[in-house]
């Protein structure tokens, strides 16, 4: 796996952790520069990834709503994971 897939699969797992925290309040700021963080690494270094960049920014669009709900805060940030993860496959 080469660097920039490395740095942005830390990055969302930060954003995941952050989430999945459910018993500390969801941190909307730190989580977007964070997804920030990975945009702009997946805007740079591995622009053939789109589908998964474009699933990144309809979730980090999600984050005023899913602060508000544990339930849907749990699944948010398992939709962060399975992003981090599918780096890795393709």
């Amino acid at each position: 796996m080469n660097k920039s897939k490395l740095n942005i699969r830390m990055d969302l797992m930060r954003v995941a952790k952050i989430a999945l925290e459910l018993d500390k309040p969801f941190e909307e700021n730190i989580a977007n520069v964070f997804i920030n963080k990975a945009r702009s690494e997946f805007e740079e270094n591995l622009k053939d990834e789109n589908k998964l960049k474009d699933e990144l920014i309809s979730y980090q669009k999600e984050i005023p709503i899913i602060a508000l709900d544990t339930k849907k805060r749990k699944q948010w940030g398992e939709k962060i994971m399975t992003i981090a993860s599918r780096l890795g496959t393709f």
